[in-house]
C-alpha cells in the first residue's frame, strides 16, 4: 500500500498533477554490459502541493538508491571550467571570501560532491558532506576534508563539537535532492553561527515555466522551487532571505541563488524584493501555471521526438552528445530510444564503456567514433562551449539538434 502523500514543505495533503513521465530508470547510474536487463524503474510523477504550491515528486525513490547503493556518476570537477556552471559557482565562491567570511572561518557545504567548490576557498577552514562514497573519495584525494554522511541535527550538533559552529553554511544544486529538507535545515540552525549566513542554489521553477524546459525532472530532484516557497520554507526555521538572484549555473533562467541569516532585521537587497514581486504578479504560485506548464512541456517533448524519429526513418545516424541526466529525461518523455540514437559521446571516463539504463545505448569517448549526421545536445547548458569545441565536425557538414528542435549546421 501505498505512503499517503505528505507536502515536504507545509505537511499539505492534497495535491493536483502537474506532469507524469511515467515510470523512468535512475539517470545518474548507467550499466555495464552486464547490468542491462536488471535495472529498475520508477513512477516519476510531478504533483504540486494545492496549499502552499509547492512543485515536486510526493513518492520518491529512496535516495539510498540514488546516492549509496551504486556509484553516483556526477563529478561536479567533470565539469567544463569556462562553463556557464562553474562561472556561476567561481561567482559565488567570490561573494562568500569577500563579504561573508574572513580568515580561519569554517565553511561548510552539505552536498559537496567532489570538493570542487569548496577547494576554491583560501585561508578559509571548509567540511564537505555528501552520502554518495564513491565522489566523497575523489574529495578526500583531493584534499578537501569530507564526510560520507547525511545532514541533520545530530550530524550537525557533533560537527559543532569537533569543528565549532559555521560560518556560512550552504548546498549548490543539492537541497532540491533531499526529501526531508526541514531535517536538513533543523541541522542548519544547530550549527550556524549567530550571524552566519546560509547559501542555497537550486533548479527555479519560475525559470522552467518560462523556458518550458523539463530536462531538470527526474528521480534525484524531489522539488522544484520558487523563491516564495524557500521564503516560507526558511522562515520555518527561523531563517530569513535577505538576498536573491538567477544565475545560469543549469542553464539561463533555471537557477535561484539566495541568502539567509537569523537576523530577521538584515537589509533586504532590491534584486530579492524584485524577484519575490514578480512572482507574485505573473502567478508563478498557482496551479494554472503549473497546468499551462505541462501543457507546453508536452508539445515540446512531442515536436522533439517527431523530428528525431523522422530522421533516423531517413537513414540518418544520430547520437547523443553526453551521457547526461538530463539528456535521458528529455528522450524519455519524448519516446526516442536505441532504435533512434545509435550510441552517445561523453569526456567523463567514468561513463565511457557503460550504457544508459533501460535504452541500453553504449556510450563511447569522442575520439574512438566516426561523426553521426546529427549529435543531439543533452545537456543545454553546454551548447555553447559544445558547438564551438566542435568547429571541425560543422565545417564538414555536421549538425547538431537542440531540446527545442532547432537544428544547428
Amino acid at each position: 500500500m501505498n505512503e499517503p502523500k505528505i507536502c515536504r514543505l507545509c505537511g499539505g495533503n492534497a495535491f493536483l498533477p502537474v506532469i507524469d513521465f511515467g515510470e523512468a530508470p535512475l539517470v545518474n547510474s548507467l550499466l555495464t554490459k552486464e547490468e542491462c536487463g536488471t535495472e529498475k524503474t520508477y513512477p516519476l510523477l510531478v504533483e504540486q502541493c494545492q496549499k502552499c504550491f509547492l512543485v515536486q515528486i510526493v513518492n520518491p525513490v529512496d535516495s539510498r538508491k540514488i546516492y549509496q547503493d551504486q556509484d553516483y556518476l556526477y563529478y561536479t570537477g567533470d565539469m567544463p571550467q569556462n562553463s556557464q556552471y562553474m562561472r556561476a559557482f567561481n561567482s559565488l565562491v567570490d561573494d562568500i571570501q569577500n563579504n561573508y567570511t574572513k580568515a580561519g572561518d569554517l565553511i561548510v557545504e552539505i552536498g559537496s560532491n567532489d570538493g570542487t567548490i569548496l577547494r576554491r576557498f583560501t585561508n578559509r577552514r571548509v567540511l564537505g558532506i555528501d552520502p554518495a562514497i564513491n565522489v566523497v573519495v575523489r574529495a578526500l584525494m583531493r584534499g578537501v576534508p569530507t564526510l560520507s554522511t547525511g545532514f541533520d541535527k545530530q550530524s550537525a550538533r557533533n560537527i559543532a563539537e569537533e569543528y565549532g559552529l559555521a560560518q556560512v553554511i550552504g548546498g549548490a544544486n543539492c537541497l532540491a535532492h533531499i526529501d526531508n529538507i526541514h531535517g536538513v535545515l533543523e541541522g542548519v540552525e544547530a550549527l550556524l553561527d549567530t550571524y552566519g549566513v546560509f547559501w542555497a542554489e537550486c533548479n527555479y521553477w519560475g525559470g522552467m515555466v518560462s523556458s518550458k524546459h523539463y530536462a531538470l525532472i527526474y528521480h534525484d530532484h524531489y522539488s522544484y522551487y520558487t523563491l516564495k516557497n524557500w521564503v516560507d520554507l526558511l522562515n520555518r526555521h527561523n531563517m530569513y532571505i535577505f538576498d536573491a538572484m538567477i544565475t545560469e549555473a543549469q542553464g539561463e533562467g533555471l537557477s535561484l541563488r539566495l541568502y539567509a541569516s537569523k537576523d530577521a532585521r538584515r537589509t533586504k537587497t532590491q534584486r530579492f524584493q524584485d524577484l519575490l514581486h514578480k512572482e507574485e504578479v505573473s502567478n508563478l504560485n498557482s496551479h494554472e501555471t503549473a497546468k499551462k506548464y505541462r501543457e507546453d512541456v508536452i508539445m515540446e517533448a512531442e515536436k522533439l521526438g517527431t523530428l528525431v524519429k523522422k530522421l533516423a526513418a531517413e537513414g540518418k545516424i544520430i547520437a547523443g552528445y553526453g551521457a547526461a541526466a538530463k539528456g535521458f529525461s528529455i528522450l524519455h518523455l519524448a519516446k526516442i530510444t536505441g532504435e533512434h540514437i545509435k550510441f552517445f559521446v561523453d569526456d567523463s571516463p567514468a561513463k565511457q564503456g557503460k550504457y544508459t539504463p533501460v535504452t541500453h545505448i553504449p556510450v563511447f569517448a569522442r575520439k574512438d567514433i566516426q561523426n553521426p549526421d546529427y549529435f543531439f545536445l543533452t545537456a543545454p547548458n553546454y551548447k555553447d562551449i559544445i558547438l564551438e569545441k566542435e568547429t571541425a565536425y560543422r565545417n564538414t557538414s555536421g549538425k547538431f539538434i537542440t531540446s527545442d528542435s532547432e537544428i544547428i549546421s
